[in-house]
């Protein structure tokens, strides 16, 4: 009986976990398309106010459209999102002055989710299986995540390795992105940035693979 009760509330975490994940990454996705648009392959630093907090990052939220990726005359590409490997646990840490707290969050899942959103948001088309030598096999890495909060505000970076291949393409990348948020104070928020800052990451990513 223990036994059982032991798996229902263990399912029970796993189930909330996944339901508060997807209410975050469609809150993200609702704030990213009300902002305005950036050309995500630009060096231009980003600015925009979120949630009455500016909110600076060295890529935009939302992507204008690329009409080279959305023209139908361009043979269209394929992705297979083959592995994407989770930040190790020991690194989930966020600092608050002199105390540090575990960020419980899967950087693998948030990524994947919002990267396939926007892979199609560029008419790339994103395989759940592939056996062609031509479509374009993705695996990512997460190495580093540094975040700290100060008199400023909060400060974050994510780092992480990419590949991608397929019969005509080899490419090992580094990939990393930031955010800085002003003011900001509460940390039950920090969820919420994070998410943000991966949703940076899958516009970086997917500005990559529609260059290729």
């Amino acid at each position: 009986m223990l036994k059982q009760i032991s798996i229902f509330i263990v399912m029970l975490f796993v189930f909330s976990a996944c339901a508060t994940n997807s209410g975050t990454i469609a809150q993200v996705e609702q704030i990213s398309n009300s902002t305005q648009c950036q050309p995500c392959e630009s060096n231009k630093a980003f600015e925009a106010k979120i949630k009455g907090l500016i909110y600076l990052s060295d890529v935009g939220l939302k992507c204008c459209a690329n009409k080279r990726t959305l023209d139908t005359s361009v043979a269209l590409k394929k992705v297979y999102l083959h592995r994407i490997y989770d930040l190790e646990e020991e690194k989930k840490i966020f600092k608050n002055k002199n105390a540090s707290y575990y960020l419980d969050e899967h950087f693998n899942v948030i990524l994947y989710s919002m990267l396939k959103t926007e892979l199609k948001n560029r008419g790339i088309i994103v395989l759940e299986k592939s056996d062609s030598p031509y479509d374009l096999k993705l695996d990512l890495a997460f190495t580093d995540f540094n975040s700290k909060v100060d008199n400023n505000g909060l400060h974050s970076r994510v780092k992480a390795n990419l590949k991608l291949r397929n019969i005509n393409t080899q490419k090992t990348l580094a990939v990393n992105t930031r955010q800085d948020v002003v003011g900001f104070k509460d940390e039950k928020e920090m969820s919420f940035y994070t998410h943000l800052l991966l949703k940076q990451m899958a516009n970086k990513i997917a500005s990559i693979i529609s260059s290729l």
